[in-house]
């Protein structure tokens, strides 16, 4: 039997015995059922859809997404599966180039799936299992720190159970295993690019609580990425030390550490080794309310290795992301979000400086409806020939978020 069916066996053989077990502890204690059926159209225009230096093609896209949330929690466990479907449309609106696919041959439906089951087992022990996956042509949910512009189809399974444990109320440890498989559709028509991949990592942090506002982290990580073409395979190792600080309205956290990344083949960079660090401040006005926060904010920025480089195509990211929210009169949630990252490649000169700008507001027309606009610019310059582009996007959307939840 193929290794990865028999992965896929066990990951889903995991999660029916964690169900199941969950259930069995929950007969005889008084749970919560969350019922929330999600449903959303939207449009939207971009005017330069395939993120072209010298070929830019506006394209309208047509967005329907059906989904649910599905929950059920009781004092000490939750079970919950959150998912929906994307349908997408694609509708030229310049001609296209001879020899060029019509953009309607992108049309596909989507899918994203987080599955989540935790238990607290004893005083001391957390169990938990996730599950994420993805069906998707948007390169920024393959990597966090994306610089790419295709639009290949894949499908992306992230399964990780995990483990918490207390020693007492100064220290815990936490245990993660991850496996991260990514396989593309056969439509990657171009050699060396978009490859499929099984990466399997794990996680080992340690944590000391100085007091009930902050903690230290020290957190271990090592993982190996196995390519299925010419892409070099690897091995990661990655230690970051972090304080966690809690303020009356803000969370602030610092880190710094080192990764090492050794391929198994001979490639242009050689191995790789770097300091890497990260700076996030979180907040919002009141702290802990429920529901959609007064104002809120958000900003973090990091350097480190992207993951995923097909091709052997790796690069050091230093990212910045931001996004800031005001509710007006109860009723109109304004947004301005944005982020920034610097890529500067290990195999070449190459460096590129890429930024993203939006700005947006959501009408609540009452607890269950909402109307949303957007418009933004995404631009890259690159000190490589044929990289550069700039793309402005307008979109509106239209939300349905009944809540059927009952005890």
């Amino acid at each position: 039997m193929n290794f990865k069916i028999r992965l896929l066996i066990l990951r889903y053989s995991l999660m029916l015995c964690l169900i199941l077990g969950f259930t069995a502890q929950s007969v005889f204690a008084q749970g919560r059922i969350v019922i929330e059926p999600i449903i959303e159209t939207g449009m939207w225009t971009d005017s330069n859809f395939y993120k072209s230096e010298n070929n830019e093609l506006r394209v309208h896209t047509y967005s329907v997404k059906p989904g649910v949330k599905l929950g059920y929690t009781t004092d000490k466990s939750l079970v919950s599966l959150d998912y929906v479907a994307n349908i997408l449309r694609y509708d030229d609106q310049d001609t296209m180039p001879v020899g060029q696919l019509d953009t309607d041959e992108f049309d596909y439906v989507g899918h994203r799936a987080l599955f989540r089951a935790q238990t607290q087992t004893t005083e001391h022990l957390l169990l938990g299992l996730d599950n994420l996956f993805i069906k998707s042509r948007d390169p920024a949910s393959a990597e966090t720190n994306s610089n790419a512009v295709d639009r290949y189809k894949y499908t992306m399974n992230n399964f990780s159970p995990r483990l918490l444990y207390n020693f007492g109320e100064k220290f815990g440890l936490g245990l993660k295993y991850t496996n991260l498989m990514t396989d593309y559709s056969s439509d990657v028509v171009v050699p060396g690019e978009a490859e499929d991949s099984d990466e399997n990592r794990g996680t080992f942090t340690l944590f000391y609580y100085l007091n009930p506002a902050t903690f230290f982290d020290l957190d271990y990580q090592i993982w190996n990425r196995d390519y299925d073409e010419t892409s070099s395979d690897y091995d990661s190792d990655q230690v970051m030390v972090s304080v966690n600080h809690q303020f009356n309205y803000f969370t602030v956290s610092a880190g710094a550490g080192y990764h090492q990344r050794d391929f198994d083949q001979t490639v242009a960079s050689g191995d790789i080794d770097r300091f890497i660090w990260k700076f996030s401040i979180a907040g919002q006005n009141l702290p802990g309310a429920v529901g959609i926060p007064k104002s809120s904010m958000y900003m973090d920025i990091s350097s480190n290795l992207n993951d995923s480089g097909s091709g052997d195509d790796y690069y050091n990211a230093i990212r910045f992301n931001a996004r800031f929210t005001y509710l007006f009169l109860e009723k109109i949630n304004c947004n301005l979000s944005g982020w920034f990252q610097n890529s500067d490649y290990e195999t070449s000169d190459r460096e590129d400086d890429r930024w993203l700008l939006s700005a947006g507001a959501d009408y609540l027309l009452n607890d269950f409806f909402t109307l949303g606009l957007e418009g933004g610019m995404e631009d890259r310059d690159s000190n490589e020939t044929g990289r550069d582009f700039d793309n402005k996007y307008f979109m509106f959307n239209i939300k349905f978020t009944p809540n059927l939840s009952a005890k």
